[in-house]
């Protein structure tokens, strides 16, 4: 081989390989800095933070939980307690009928007798004087405070019959026994008003000279 050729061969060579060589792309030149040589990666200095991780995601109830849930979200609410009485319906009934008409008809006859009472009072001079006719005792002098005590004597008549009605309503509507209240004030106000009477009738010279001629017309009786 002359060297001619050989030179030839070996310029062809060279051409080939320099033609197979890829050419290597330039990246556009960066406005700001340069970039990064390749290989290269962005680690945080030691003791720097970074931001905060994304939130996680909440793991899904299983399907058991969810219908339960799903239930209880679309359950009807439950209807309000009706409000319950102050008094037991028990007890507000009456437990003894025949105590209750009983005890009606003494209030009734209590009311009346009340009445009967306070009118008796105002009249008290009058009646006095009848009393004293029948028995021969005299004429009644009425004292001056005998309007004061028999307007007194009224109200309190009238004072007792209202706590006993007052009285025996509450023991009626708690069921138990209220007969006996109107007995109790029934008797009560008997008293007062034989009390008042006497008072007034003691207080008279004539009825006092009444007694006196009484004890001395009564024979002694001798040994």
């Amino acid at each position: 081989m002359s060297d001619h050729e050989a030179a030839r061969r070996q310029g062809d060579s060279g051409a080939d390989a320099s033609g197979s060589a890829p050419e290597r792309e330039e990246r556009p030149r960066p406005q700001y800095g340069e970039y990064a040589p390749e290989g290269w990666t962005w680690k945080p200095a030691e003791g720097e933070h970074t931001s905060d991780p994304a939130p996680q995601m909440h793991t899904p109830r299983s399907s058991a939980a969810t219908r339960r849930a799903d239930a209880a979200a679309h359950a009807p609410e439950p209807a309000p307690a009706p409000p319950t009485p102050d008094r037991p319906l028990a007890a507000a009934r009456p437990a003894h009928p025949l105590d209750r008409m009983i005890t009606i008809a003494l209030l009734v006859l209590g009311a009346l007798g009340a009445w009967n009472t306070a009118v008796s009072l105002q009249q008290m001079p009058q009646q006095i004087q009848q009393a004293y006719t029948m028995i021969g005792v005299g004429d009644f002098t009425p004292p001056a405070w005998l309007p004061t005590v028999a307007t007194i004597g009224v109200i309190v008549q009238l004072a007792l019959y209202a706590a006993v009605l007052g009285l025996s309503l509450l023991q009626l509507r708690a069921g138990r026994l209220a007969f006996w209240i109107p007995l109790v004030g029934g008797t009560v106000s008997v008293i007062l008003t034989f009390v008042l009477l006497a008072v007034v009738m003691f207080s008279d010279p004539a009825y006092q000279a009444f007694l006196q001629s009484a004890t001395s017309a009564t024979p002694t009786p001798t040994p």
